[in-house]
């Protein structure tokens, strides 16, 4: 029998908007939206929208040390002192899980998968600071790299990540009965800045991760 594919709750309105998917890792990916040189100039010059629902991500509650041993290609997203998200490649959710179970056995530390609880979307570029004007009465500016915040992203509470490696991009997770809204109004959003929505082709090439 062929294994069940995830997809994104924004994978309709993306594929209307033109996306081609690809399968990988057990998720249905919107791989590109027709143009790459496009989608990479959009992230690159002005600002960009993608899908990264497909993301693992496993949430830290309690008494979270500051040093966490995540996997190497993962992400910690410290929320507050008891609170954390680490961020991986998709289908990586049992890798991360593994390297903290130490963690919840030593302290007293609850470690979730949450994976299909978020959908996830990375705005890129450097006119990022516009879009969050736009979506948020949250003041985006005192958020670092290396940061992550709960904060409402077009009236929806969300937890913003600013990676530590690319201080033009914020990831916004918002709870995935609210995925395709979120989508579809920062999309509009972006376009009205002269921004596209790009596929993960175009972010791998510009070294996003």
């Amino acid at each position: 029998m062929r294994a069940a594919v995830r997809r994104s709750p924004a994978a309709r309105p993306a594929s209307r908007r033109g996306a081609v998917f690809v399968e990988e890792a057990g998720w249905e990916l919107p791989a590109s939206f027709g143009d790459d040189a496009a989608e990479r100039s959009a992230i690159r010059d002005r600002v960009a929208i993608a899908d990264v629902t497909a993301r693992a991500k496993v949430d830290v509650r309690g008494a979270v040390p500051l040093a966490l041993p995540v996997p190497a290609d993962a992400t910690l997203a410290r929320i507050s002192a008891a609170w954390s998200i680490v961020l991986a490649p998709p289908n990586e959710e049992e890798s991360v899980l593994g390297a903290l179970a130490p963690v919840a056995a030593a302290h007293d530390v609850m470690i979730t998968d949450v994976t299909h609880l978020h959908a996830g979307f990375a705005l890129l570029g450097p006119d990022v600071g516009r879009v969050l004007e736009r979506v948020t009465s949250w003041d985006h500016a005192a958020l670092g790299p290396g940061e992550a915040q709960a904060a409402p992203i077009v009236e929806i509470p969300a937890v913003v990540v600013r990676p530590v490696a690319a201080p033009s991009v914020v990831e916004v997770y918002v709870p995935m009965e609210f995925g395709r809204y979120a989508w579809q109004q920062l999309v509009e959003t972006i376009a009205s800045l002269g921004g596209a929505p790009v596929g993960w082709q175009a972010l791998r090439a510009e070294g996003w991760r």
